[in-house]
């Protein structure tokens, strides 16, 4: 026998026992579409220890889970499809313990409605009387790639209107007026959309075009035109009127035009057919020819040359220079040396101070203010080179004298020369000597060595070289005279010649 207070006599030792989660709805697989609402069902959840349960429906697959409800039963929908997707029951009971149930469903998209497009007749278009009108639809469109069904509903504006076909594209010839056409698209779940166009059929206007071969030229050059892609709707006769827009006009289907003056022209071509006429307009870019630089290189007398001598004054004579569309008000040198100078003359005089191919350029400024150029190359040929004379000089021991002369472009040839080398000094002395010359590198190009008795009979040599044996190197050449002397002192003496000659 046990009393009140015994020991297991309170409720509160009974252990608390975990709810069971069990989804009645929807069943394992089952398929719903997009937005369509379908019935969660966890009434057959239970809790072994009669305790109240709390309920809670997530959906898994399509990003963060979504919370659908907290009801035990309820009717949800999804808007986004998705497949194998896990829609999870949670019950918990008043002791906090948990379980669940899972099952797995596919949210198929739903139908979508087609949507309705007409290609032609265009809505507000104007369309020729007497041609066949065609009806376009095959533009509409289902986003479920259903096939479609085409009810075409026509009628004259303000009037009843009449299936006119079932077809995605069709033509009919209709009579003058406007018109209004229906197009009704609906696919095999009967979801359906329509769109309205209003047209005309009139008597068209002709259509102008114009063809040019060019849109910018100077002037009195001359624009091909070509109207030949104009048309009439109906197929009428055209005329042509074309207007230049420099108060000349042409009635030809493809005329030619040139514009004297420099400006921005429209070219207006008119066809008409019978009553009716049509027009198309081009801009057209004349361009001056601006002035033309023309000069030639003149002489003392007045010859015209190509090629002139260093340090000599010649003419360029600019005045052959023409402005067709204004007077020439300056003229410009660049005399291809690094000097320039600006004129209201036509000619002027310059000498260039060192030998080479100058590229001369003439710019031509007239009262427009446009410009013209021409470049002339000019010749420049070195002055021939000549140096002579006589040195003497005490020879104790050893010396040299070195003599510098520079060797240009254009050189033909060359020659050195020592002369009279020889010495005054007492009875049976002499002095040997050496001649070298080098060029601009540095290399020997001539030598002569030999001995002369004081009092005796003088030495001579000379070196020439001509460029058409061999190559001149060009730039200062350096021509040696060295005396040796082992004896008593002598006097020596020497005449020398340089000479560059240059062709010309």
């Amino acid at each position: 026998m046990c009393f009140s207070g015994c020991l297991g006599d309170s409720e509160d030792d009974v252990p608390n026992r975990a709810p069971e989660a069990r989804i009645l709805k929807p069943g394992q697989g089952n398929n719903f579409e997009v937005g369509e609402f379908f019935t969660i069902d966890g009434s057959l959840s239970s809790d072994p220890d009669d305790d109240d349960l709390q309920y809670m429906w997530t959906l898994s697959g399509l990003g963060s889970p979504i919370d659908l409800s907290t009801q035990m039963s309820d009717s949800v929908m999804v808007d986004m499809p998705g497949d194998d997707l896990v829609l999870t029951l949670m019950v918990m009971d008043s002791g906090g313990l948990t379980s669940q149930d899972i099952v797995v469903i596919n949210i198929e998209p739903g139908n979508r409605p087609p949507v309705a497009s007409i290609i032609t007749p265009s809505n507000g278009g104007s369309y020729s009387k007497g041609k066949e009108v065609t009806f376009n639809g095959m533009s509409s469109s289902d986003a479920d790639n259903d096939p479609l069904t085409y009810v075409w509903e026509l009628g004259e504006a303000g009037e009843p209107t009449y299936k006119a076909s079932t077809e995605g594209k069709f033509s009919l010839d209709l009579g003058e007026g406007g018109w209004s056409v229906t197009l009704t698209v609906t696919d095999p779940d009967g979801e359906s959309n329509f769109i309205k166009h209003s047209f005309s059929v009139t008597d068209l206007p002709p259509v102008a075009s114009i063809k040019l071969d060019k849109t910018s030229v100077f002037t009195d050059e001359i624009i091909q035109f070509s109207g030949e892609d104009s048309y009439d709707p109906e197929g009428k006769a055209l005329d042509f009127l074309w207007d230049f827009g420099d108060n000349k006009t042409s009635s030809l289907k493809s005329p030619q035009h040139s514009w004297d003056d420099a400006g921005m022209y429209q070219v207006t071509l008119t066809v008409i057919a019978e009553d009716q006429e049509g027009s198309e307009t081009k801009n057209i870019e004349i361009k001056s020819l601006g002035p033309i630089a023309e000069f030639e290189f003149e002489d003392e007398s007045g010859s015209e040359v190509e090629k002139t001598r260093s340090n000599a004054n010649i003419t360029l004579d600019g005045g052959d220079s023409s402005g067709p569309d204004g007077e020439i008000k300056e003229y410009k040198w660049n005399f291809g040396d690094g000097m320039e100078r600006t004129t209201n003359e036509s000619s002027t005089e310059y000498s260039w101070s060192a030998g080479g191919y100058y590229n001369v350029t003439l710019t031509v400024t007239d009262e427009n203010d446009e410009t013209g150029e021409i470049v002339k190359i000019l010749q420049v040929v070195p002055e021939d080179y000549s140096e002579e004379g006589q040195d003497s000089s005490p020879v104790a021991q050893d010396i040299e004298q070195n003599y510098n002369f520079n060797v240009e472009i254009f050189v033909s040839s060359m020659e050195i020369e020592f002369t009279e080398i020889s010495c005054i000094g007492a009875v049976g002395s002499s002095l040997d000597y050496t001649l070298t010359i080098a060029d601009s590198t540095g290399n020997e190009v001539g030598s002569s060595n030999g001995n002369i008795a004081c009092g005796g009979e003088a030495a001579s040599w000379n070196l020439a070289i001509n460029s058409e044996d061999n190559p001149i190197q060009l730039g200062d050449y350096q021509a040696n005279i060295a005396f040796t002397n082992s004896g008593t002192p002598v006097q020596a003496s020497w005449n020398y010649k340089f000479v560059v000659i240059y062709e010309f």
